[in-house]
């Protein structure tokens, strides 16, 4: 009996094994079936960012990788170029408005950057005899608006510095011209230097120059009224005789007058100058109150005014 059992356990054993083996079968699923979705990770780009440069000669585009905020390197040369075409039209500063005036400094204070480190009032190219072309001192814009009154029967001509580096004399001068005269106003200083761009001057006397006579009486060829051009040239045959009997006596009244001397005032002044910008044509000076002179030279070896 126990044999029997024993047959009866083995082929349920046997049975049973094979079922479970069966059972135990799993169907495999797609991988992609069982695994989470992710969203998709990519690298970071590395973004190059590219300055489209316009060039002020070419109409077309360049393109650069200069870094944006880099300024373009200007030259000296080209800014002083620019500062004479910004004060060619203000007439010595009297006639220029408020944005000119603003563009004017900025380019002065460029130039004095950029050119101001070689400024030597001992230098050769200090001396000389030097024009007025651009100022904002109060002084100077008052004396030249004197022209432009109504009726005004004074011209304020040339303004210039006249620099003797042997002697170490500095003279200002005023040309002033009437309708038959000319004459000019002057004050002569004696300089120190106290540093490589400052002057320190004392003015010694004013001068009065001894006026000339202005014979020149010829009328133009024609002249230009309410739109109508006038002929003047049979007039000026019939005056001829007459322009030149008064330029005959102007040159007498010239000769008489010059052997006059000029009218001297002593004076005694302290002040002082300081050259920001030097080279062989402009010169840029400062004074009290923020007072900026441009100027041009004019002559290079000055001749001393009797």
């Amino acid at each position: 009996m126990m044999s029997l059992f024993t047959k009866n356990l083995k082929h349920q054993a046997s049975t049973l094994g094979t079922d479970s083996h069966a059972a135990c079968v799993v169907v495999a699923s797609p991988a992609k079936s069982r695994a989470r979705v992710r969203p998709t990770q990519r690298a970071p780009r590395n973004i190059h960012v590219k300055v489209l440069k316009i060039e002020s000669d070419d109409t077309s585009d360049s393109v650069s990788n200069t870094p944006y905020n880099k300024a373009p390197v200007v030259s000296v040369e080209t800014v002083k170029t620019a500062l004479l075409d910004s004060i060619c039209s203000t007439d010595r500063g009297l006639a220029a408005r408020s944005e000119v005036r603003a563009e004017v400094n900025e380019l002065i204070n460029q130039l004095e950057v950029k050119g101001g480190q070689g400024a030597d009032v001992s230098s050769v190219e200090f001396g000389g005899t030097w024009e007025l072309l651009y100022t904002n001192a109060t002084d100077l814009l008052a004396l030249l608006s004197v022209s432009k009154l109504p009726l005004s029967p004074i011209k304020i001509g040339a303004i210039t510095q006249t620099i003797d580096a042997s002697s170490g004399t500095l003279e200002n001068s005023v040309q002033l011209e009437f309708s038959l005269m000319q004459t000019s106003l002057s004050t002569v200083s004696n300089y120190n230097i106290a540093s490589p761009k400052r002057l320190q001057f004392t003015v010694q006397r004013g001068i009065l120059h001894t006026p000339s006579i202005e014979g020149n009486l010829e009328l133009p060829a024609s002249v230009t009224l309410m739109g109508q051009t006038l002929d003047l040239a049979p007039l000026r045959d019939i005056l001829a005789p007459v322009t030149r009997g008064a330029a005959s006596l102007a040159a007498s009244a010239t000769d008489l007058l010059g052997q006059a001397p000029n009218l001297e005032v002593p004076l005694q002044t302290q002040t002082w100058q300081l050259t920001t910008y030097l080279d062989s044509t402009l010169r840029i000076t400062r004074g009290d109150g923020g007072a900026v002179y441009v100027f041009k030279k004019t002559e290079a070896n000055p001749t001393k005014k009797a």
